[in-house]
């Protein structure tokens, strides 16, 4: 029974290998795949104002400077010009402003250094800097028409009339050492420097004619 049974499972086993090999020998053989990595080529890299070759490559390429332009000899004339010009207009600025009116000449009214000039809007006179007590002189001869503290933003006050035309201010002084009606000479003192209304000590001096502040460094002669 054994015998007859083993003939059968390798008879069996004959069947399946003859089925397989047939089988095999019948099929296509499948397509072999291709494992190999592809090759990258990768683009170009474009970076504003600079341009690279290729990801691989170290070489860049920078543009060139802009080269100047040469300066040519008709603009560097017109340079020398206006250069040369600018010294006479000061010339003429300067020579304007000593002959404001050569028939009114006036003395400076102190010998304190000048902490801020005439500019016609918020400041119509020159302010000395000097210390309290200071000599004030009248800048030339006249008659006091004003010595008080009456005039709001003056402090102390002195106003000499010289003509018909014009009058000297002095103001912020300490002490008003004359009064109205008094007859004053040239370089004369008739006041002590102070900061009466004001925040330091000075004179505020103010030129006018017809009731107009002016500047009065065309008018100095000393």
């Amino acid at each position: 029974m054994r015998l007859k049974f083993s003939k059968i499972i390798l008879v069996l086993t004959s069947f399946s290998i003859t089925v397989l090999i047939t089988a095999c020998g019948s099929t296509t053989p499948a397509p072999i795949k291709d494992q190999s990595t592809p090759v990258n080529n990768s683009k170009p890299v474009v970076i504003p104002n600079w341009s690279v070759v290729n990801s691989d490559s170290k070489s860049t390429s920078v543009p060139a400077p802009a080269k100047a332009k040469p300066t040519t000899p008709q603009t560097k004339a017109t340079t020398e010009k206006s250069s040369s010009e600018k010294p006479a207009t000061k010339a003429a600025d300067a020579t304007a402003a000593v002959v404001a009116d050569p028939g009114f000449r006036i003395g400076k009214p102190s010998s304190a250094p000048v902490g801020e000039s005439f500019n016609g809007s918020s400041n119509k006179g020159v302010d000395y800097a000097g210390k309290m007590g200071d000599p004030v002189n009248a800048a030339a001869d006249g008659k006091v028409i004003f010595s008080g503290n009456s005039l709001r933003s003056y402090g102390n006050l002195v106003i000499v009339k010289h003509n018909n035309s014009y009058i000297t201010i002095y103001a912020h002084n300490s002490k008003n050492l004359v009064k109205e009606g008094d007859t004053v000479k040239r370089g004369q003192k008739i006041a002590e420097m102070g900061n009466t209304e004001s925040e330091s000590v000075k004179l505020h001096f103010e030129l006018r004619k017809d009731s107009k502040p002016i500047d009065p460094l065309g008018y100095f002669d000393n």
